[in-house]
C-alpha cells in the first residue's frame, strides 16, 4: 500500500507545480446532454431511453456532501436503504424488492460479498464517482442473475486530458474523518488516474445503557486506479483496479443458552478487483470489446468472552468471481444497432458457515443480444434476451422489450417489459450453520439438508419433522415478469414531469422453511420455492427550475407489495385477527391486509438545490420521507435485545391491526463556497432534527454535522 501512496504523492507534487501556471475552477462545467451506459451497455442519451432510468451526477453528489454510496442512494425516489439482519450493514430496496434482488456494479462489473444476502453499500466511497446510473425493472437480459429488480452502476472517474490533482478532507460528528487524494495525467495516447480514500470513525451508540456501540469504531481504506493506452486510432487498452480494506473493533452483548454474555473482538474485510478491457474498431460499423474481470472478497470475525477472554465465536467468508467476456457492436444501418456477446463466470465460496463441505464452486456460461431500432425520429425500440446455463440450477432465458414514442417535443411515452431471474445463492444451497444464541437454531442449505438430517436422526437428536425432508428439491431460480409504463411531460421549458407505473410478479420465491425440531427443542430451517408475490405502484418526479441557479425536485412513490397466496387466503376467509381489547376473533378483510414486511406504502422527497458558478456559492435542502412499515419475526437482535415483530394477533401476516414503525422525515442541509479557483469549503448537517429509532433502524445514527475542505486543480 505504501508504494501506491508514494506514487500518488509523486503525481501530486508535479501537479501542484503545474497548477501555478494553469489554475482552473473545477466548479465551472460545460452543460452537456447526460448519457448512460447501464441500460443498453452503450452510451445513450438518458432522455431517449425507453425504460425507467435515473442518473445522479458528480456535481449533485458534491453538493449534498455525502461520503458513502448508501448516503447518496437513500435520497433517491423509490430507493430505500434498509439495515441487514442484526443491524450490520445497509442494503438497497428497489420497487419493493429485497436488497439481494438488485445488482450493484462499479464501471459495469459486479461487486461481490453478499455473505448475508445483502451487499454492504458503505464499502463504496463516492469521492471518485463521475455519476451513478440507476435502471429500474429486470435487467437480466443484459446482466443475468441478481438484476431481477434493477441495476445500480457506479461510474468512476477516468484519466482526463492534461494533469489534475485533488485533495478532500471532511471532519464530522462521531470523530469521523474522511480524506481523499486523487491525481491523473493524460496525453493523446495514454493516461492514468489514481484515487485513495481513508475513513475513520468512532461509530455511534443509540443505546448508552447497553454494552458496546450500535456501530463499533472502524476504519477503512480504498485504492483505485484507471489507465489507458491507445495502440492506434482503432485499438485501445484500459486497465482498472480497486482495493478495499476495513477493520472494526467489536463489542457485543449476545444471548447464549438463556443468559446474556459480553463479547469483544475484531472484524476485518477485504475486496479487490482487476479489470483489463481491450476495444478494437474494425471499421465505422463494427467494434468488439474483450474484458477479463477478476475479484475477491474476504471477511474474518473473532469474538472472545469478556469474562475469561476465551474464544466465543469465529467466522470467515471468502468469495472469488472471475469472468471473461467478449461483446460486439454492429451498426447494420443508421437506424439499426445490434449488440451481442457472451462469457463465462466462475464463482467459488469458502466459509465456516458451510461446515466441513470445503470450497463450493459453480460456473455459468451465457450469451446475450440486443437490437436497437429507430423506425422514425420520434420512435425507438430496444429488444433483446440472454441465455444463462448454470452448473447447479440449469438454464434460464431472459427476454426484454421496450419502446419509446415522442408524441410531441414536450410529451413522450414509454413501455418496458421483461423477465428477470435470481439464481439460488451459495448460502441457500450449502449453508450448514448452527447459532447458539437465542436458544439455538440451525440453517441448512438444500444441497446438504437431507444428509445432515440423517446424521442427526442417527444420533438420536431429531424430535420431530415439521416438513417432509424427502420433498426438499433442488431450488429453482426465482423469476419475475415486470412491466413499466410511463412517460415524460414538459409543460414549459422550466418544468418536466416523469411518471412511471410498475408491476412486478415474482414466482418461485425462495423462503426460509422450518423443517424439524431437535430433542433440545431447537429449530432447524432450510429453503424451498413456495411463495408468489407482487409489487406494484407508481413513481413520479417533478423538476422545476425557476432560474439558472435554482432547481427544485419533488419525488414520490406509491407501493403495494403483497404475497399472492396470503391475499387469496384472506379473500377465501381463511385468516383471522384478534382484537387485543375484546379478545374477539374476526375474519380479516382483503383491504385490511397491508402486505410484505419492511415496505412503506408511501415514500417521497423534496430537494432544493442552489448553484452559482459566478459567485462560487452552492447549497441544498433535502427532505426525505418514509411512511410507516412493519417488521417481521426474523429481523434478528441488536446488542442482545430481541427485536419484536409487528405481528400482534399472531396470524403471521402484516395487517392494519398490527404495530408499525411510524413514518418519519429526515432533513439534510449543506452549503458550500469556492473561495478561490479550485479551493472549496463546505458545511452541512444530515438528519437536522436528530430522528432515531435505536431498535428498528440501527443504521440511522442521529444528527451528523460536518465541515470539509477541497482542493482541485487541473492544467492542460
Amino acid at each position: 500500500m505504501r508504494y501506491i501512496y508514494l506514487l500518488i504523492f509523486s503525481i501530486s507534487v508535479n501537479l501542484l507545480k503545474a497548477q501555478e501556471k494553469f489554475p482552473v475552477d473545477s466548479l465551472r462545467t460545460v452543460e452537456l446532454q447526460e448519457v448512460m451506459v447501464t441500460a443498453t451497455r452503450n452510451e445513450r442519451v438518458v432522455g431517449a431511453l425507453p425504460m425507467p432510468v435515473s442518473l445522479i451526477s458528480q456535481s449533485q453528489i458534491r453538493t449534498i456532501g455525502s461520503l458513502r454510496l448508501n448516503d447518496v442512494l437513500a435520497e433517491q425516489t423509490g430507493l430505500v436503504v434498509v439495515p441487514q439482519v442484526n443491524g450490520l450493514g445497509n442494503g438497497l430496496q428497489l420497487q419493493g424488492f429485497n436488497p439481494d434482488y438488485t445488482l450493484i456494479l462499479i464501471d459495469g462489473e459486479p461487486i461481490i460479498g453478499r455473505n448475508t444476502g445483502s451487499l454492504e453499500l458503505s464499502r463504496v466511497a463516492v469521492g471518485n464517482i463521475k455519476q451513478i446510473e440507476i435502471v429500474k425493472g429486470p435487467s437480466s437480459s443484459l446482466y443475468g442473475s441478481e438484476a431481477l429488480a434493477g441495476v445500480v452502476n457506479i461510474i468512476t472517474d477516468r484519466p482526463a486530458p492534461g494533469r489534475r490533482l485533488g485533495f478532500h478532507t471532511r471532519y464530522g460528528t462521531n470523530q469521523s474523518l474522511d480524506m481523499n487524494i486523487e491525481g491523473g495525467v493524460s496525453a493523446d495516447r495514454m493516461g492514468i488516474y489514481l484515487f485513495a480514500n481513508r475513513y475513520i470513525t468512532d461509530g455511534y451508540d443509540l443505546s448508552p445503557d447497553s454494552y458496546g456501540n450500535t456501530v463499533s469504531p472502524f476504519s477503512n481504506t480504498t485504492f483505485s486506479g484507471k489507465s489507458f493506452y491507445k495502440f492506434n486510432p482503432s485499438t485501445e487498452l484500459t486497465v482498472a483496479g480497486r482495493y478495499f480494506e476495513e477493520r472494526q473493533v467489536l463489542k457485543f452483548e449476545v444471548e447464549s443458552n438463556g443468559s446474556n454474555v459480553l463479547t469483544y473482538g475484531t472484524g476485518t474485510s477485504q475486496d479487490w478487483n482487476l479489470n483489463p478491457v481491450l476495444i478494437h474498431r474494425f471499421n465505422d460499423r463494427f467494434q468488439a470489446t474483450a474484458r477479463l474481470y477478476s475479484t475477491r472478497f474476504k471477511t474474518q470475525t473473532e469474538l472472545n468472552l469478556e469474562r475469561d477472554q476465551s474464544l466465543y465465536y469465529q467466522d470467515f467468508f471468502h468469495q472469488t468471481f472471475t469472468r471473461p467476456e467478449v461483446v460486439g457492436e454492429y451498426f447494420i444501418q443508421d437506424k439499426h444497432i445490434l449488440t451481442f456477446g457472451g462469457g463465462h463466470i466462475l464463482e467459488s465460496v469458502n466459509t465456516s458457515r458451510y461446515g466441513d463441505s470445503g470450497i463450493q464452486r459453480q460456473h455459468t456460461t451465457y450469451g446475450f443480444f440486443q437490437w436497437e431500432w429507430q423506425p422514425s425520429s420520434r420512435w425507438s425500440v430496444i429488444s433483446g434476451g440472454r441465455y444463462d446455463f448454470n452448473s447447479i440450477y440449469g438454464s434460464q432465458f431472459s427476454p426484454k422489450f421496450s419502446t419509446r414514442y415522442e408524441i410531441s417535443d414536450r410529451l413522450s411515452f414509454k413501455v418496458s417489459s421483461g423477465v428477470g431471474f435470481k439464481s439460488p445463492d451459495f448460502r441457500q444451497l450449502y449453508f450448514n450453520f448452527f447459532n447458539s444464541a437465542g436458544g439455538g437454531y440451525s440453517v441448512l442449505g438444500t444441497v446438504v439438508a437431507q444428509a445432515r438430517l440423517s446424521e442427526l436422526e442417527a444420533a438420536g437428536q431429531i424430535d420431530s419433522y415439521l416438513f417432509d425432508p424427502s420433498t426438499l428439491k433442488e431450488l429453482q431460480a426465482e423469476r419475475s415478469f415486470s412491466v413499466n409504463m410511463g412517460g415524460q411531460w414538459k409543460p414549459t421549458s422550466r418544468i418536466d414531469i416523469d411518471l412511471n407505473l410498475f408491476r412486478n410478479s415474482i414466482d418461485n420465491l425462495i423462503e426460509t422453511q422450518p423443517i424439524a425440531l431437535t430433542t433440545s427443542n431447537q429449530s432447524i430451517f432450510s429453503y424451498r420455492n413456495i411463495k408468489r408475490a407482487f409489487t406494484q405502484g407508481l413513481e413520479t418526479t417533478v423538476n422545476y427550475k425557476p432560474s439558472k441557479h435554482w432547481q427544485l425536485s419533488v419525488g414520490y412513490q406509491l407501493l403495494f407489495a403483497k404475497d399472492k397466496d396470503v391475499l387469496n387466503s384472506v379473500r377465501r376467509g381463511e385468516i383471522f385477527w384478534r382484537d387485543p381489547q375484546t379478545l374477539a376473533t374476526q375474519r380479516l378483510q382483503p383491504q385490511e391486509y397491508f402486505g410484505l414486511y419492511n415496505r412503506s406504502r408511501h415514500m417521497g422527497n423534496i430537494k432544493l438545490f442552489y448553484r452559482n458558478p459566478d459567485s462560487g456559492w452552492e447549497g441544498s435542502l433535502r427532505i426525505i420521507y418514509r411512511g410507516k412499515y412493519g417488521v417481521g419475526d426474523l429481523i434478528g437482535n441488536i446488542q442482545g435485545e430481541i427485536i419484536p415483530p409487528s405481528n400482534l394477533p399472531g396470524n403471521s401476516i402484516l395487517d392494519i391491526h398490527d404495530d408499525f414503525i411510524q413514518g418519519y422525515a429526515l432533513v439534510n442541509l449543506s452549503v458550500g463556497k469556492t473561495v478561490k479557483p479550485g479551493i472549496r469549503v463546505q458545511l452541512g448537517v444530515d438528519n437536522l432534527f436528530d430522528h432515531t429509532e435505536p431498535v428498528f433502524i440501527p443504521n440511522l445514527p442521529g444528527r451528523l454535522a460536518y465541515t470539509s475542505l477541497s482542493f482541485n486543480f487541473q492544467s492542460k
